[in-house]
């Protein structure tokens, strides 16, 4: 999802600053859906949204401080944000891709068939790579001479087993939140 996405589903969910947007990208929420940018990139993006009419924004009179732009979403951006979201949900081939997680955030905006089907498209592909992943096949590499195979194999093993756990871990939440969802 673009960023200027990520930042008008969050203006949209409530009036916000550019200090405000940043402090939760900086947020351990932020960064665990690996949003990683400079407040200049927020304050730009934010002025080209207002200029497209995705958002608005009024002063907030500081004493002694630097006056506040608290933005807010328009109906424009409101539609522009839908619409985005209406967009089918392709998984990417790494499950720790944000794209989803981003959406999952957003999900406020879709209706509630719409975010079970989100996450069964989630779900169903995770499945798949999950199966693709255990039967992996394990072939004789052409180390440089020096490499040590059997602890490189060794080494190969542990990230495999913990790419793994991670997906079995993603695998089981995802249950959850449909099982939750379709109750």
């Amino acid at each position: 999802m673009k960023f200027e996405h990520v930042l008008l589903g969050f203006v949209a969910m409530r009036p916000c600053t550019g200090y405000d947007l940043k402090r939760w990208l900086d947020s351990e929420m932020g960064r665990m859906i690996r949003l990683r940018t400079q407040r200049s990139q927020i304050y730009r993006t934010l002025s080209r949204m207002c200029a497209d009419g995705w958002v608005e924004y009024t002063v907030e009179r500081k004493e002694g401080r630097p006056d506040a732009k608290v933005y807010s979403v328009t109906e424009t951006g409101e539609q522009v944000l839908r619409a985005r979201l209406a967009e089918p949900y392709t998984p990417s081939p790494d499950f720790g891709d944000p794209e989803f997680l981003i959406r999952y955030t957003f999900a406020i905006f879709l209706s509630r068939d719409e975010q079970v089907r989100l996450v069964r498209t989630e779900l169903e592909a995770r499945r798949a790579q999950a199966e693709r992943f255990r039967a992996r096949e394990i072939r004789e590499e052409p180390w440089l001479p020096g490499v040590d195979r059997a602890r490189m194999a060794l080494i190969l093993d542990h990230v495999h087993d913990y790419k793994g756990r991670a997906l079995d871990t993603h695998l089981a939440w995802l249950e959850e939140v449909l099982a939750e969802l379709t109750r």
